[in-house]
């Protein structure tokens, strides 16, 4: 199975000391769990990826400031996984850092200057430049991380409607996507809220998009909200950082198990993955154990589509490493590890 890496790959990013070679394309045994390099494409700071739903299309932002002339690129995939350059569009805002392929158009967070933009995607998967941008507004409690919006995810749900989450205004922001008008126009009535100063960053949501998990960067937590009414409502929060981690933290990637019954999420600082087991009928979570993720600062980490394999991005000190996850308990065990330097993403060709 082949799935590909983002990578920071220049001063100005957020690693520390960032060494990575782009995008990085890796075949996957999936008997074995032992990874293979196959080719790396040559790009700055390609920390977030999207791939088409049909397979033959990728899309890779650079995150850095927009005096840089950051741009999003759309790339055809062969067979082997090998990368051909489309077309690039310009991005419009500081640290695009998610992005996500939304039926025809491809939409971008930018983290530092709090603004979404959506960029139309032709018949051919070429961009065209965008055609709308949305700026957050406003201020959290927490004055250092929170001093303004920081859009941080593109969450696509429903028919043609999308959440924005922003870790300053501590909410997934919903979205519709207006046939007549073209445009983007926010459903506050979906919009899910979480606890002041929390920062919400990712989330992921049950198959019937009835429950949604919302991970905090900046507390440390899970909110799990339930869908009444046509409104969202907290049911539960609960922490992914080990009881007995004392240092400083920061939320990375949550990811639910193909089989609905486990959801993982990662945290920096701790290094570690938490394991929960989702009830049968509230859905809500119980620790099944914290993994160590054998690297330092694990910003992502994926699930492959069969759910036997978990790969983690440890971005800090250049490793992938392989875990093969026990179907029963949803427990992780150490298969294989890789040197990738700087990873920060990783998403599933096939």
């Amino acid at each position: 199975m082949i799935f590909f890496t983002g990578s920071y790959t220049q001063n100005g990013s957020p690693a520390t000391n960032p060494q990575g070679k782009g995008i990085g394309c890796f075949q996957l045994n999936m008997e074995s769990g032992e990874v293979n390099l196959v080719q790396y494409t040559n790009q700055r700071n390609p920390s977030y990826l999207a791939i088409s739903e049909d397979k033959q299309y990728l899309y890779a932002l650079e995150e850095m400031f927009e005096s840089l002339h950051p741009q999003v690129f759309a790339y055809r995939i062969g067979e082997k996984g090998e990368l051909d350059l489309i077309n690039s569009q310009m991005l419009v805002g500081d640290y695009a850092c998610h992005l996500a392929i939304i039926h025809d158009h491809l939409v971008v967070a930018n983290y530092v200057s709090g603004n979404i933009v959506s960029y139309p995607i032709a018949s051919d998967g070429s961009l065209s430049p965008y055609h709308q941008l949305i700026q957050h507004q406003g201020k959290g409690p927490n004055k250092v991380r929170q001093e303004a919006a920081h859009a941080h995810m593109i969450y696509p749900f429903g028919d043609h409607q999308m959440y924005v989450l922003d870790l300053c205004l501590d909410q997934a922001k919903a979205y519709n996507f207006n046939q007549v008008s073209k445009e983007w126009k926010a459903n506050v009535d979906l919009d899910i809220n979480i606890e002041a100063g929390a920062g919400a960053r990712h989330m992921v949501m049950d198959k019937f998009e009835d429950y949604a998990y919302v991970l905090s960067e900046l507390s440390g937590e899970i909110f799990v909200s339930a869908k009444k009414k046509n409104k969202f409502e907290v049911l539960q929060k609960i922490a992914f950082v080990p009881d007995n981690y004392e240092g400083e933290f920061g939320g990375a990637a949550i990811r639910l198990h193909p089989n609905g019954e486990f959801l993982y999420a990662s945290c920096r600082g701790s290094d570690s993955i938490a394991i929960f087991k989702i009830d049968d009928e509230q859905k809500t979570l119980t620790v099944v154990a914290y993994q160590a993720t054998e690297g330092k600062t694990p910003r992502d980490f994926t699930i492959d589509p069969s759910g036997k394999w978990l790969i983690v991005a440890n971005q800090d000190s250049n490793k992938l490493v392989v875990f093969e996850i026990n179907q029963e308990t949803g427990e992780l065990k150490s298969k294989s590890k890789i040197t990738v330097e700087t990873p920060v993403a990783i998403c599933w060709f096939n």
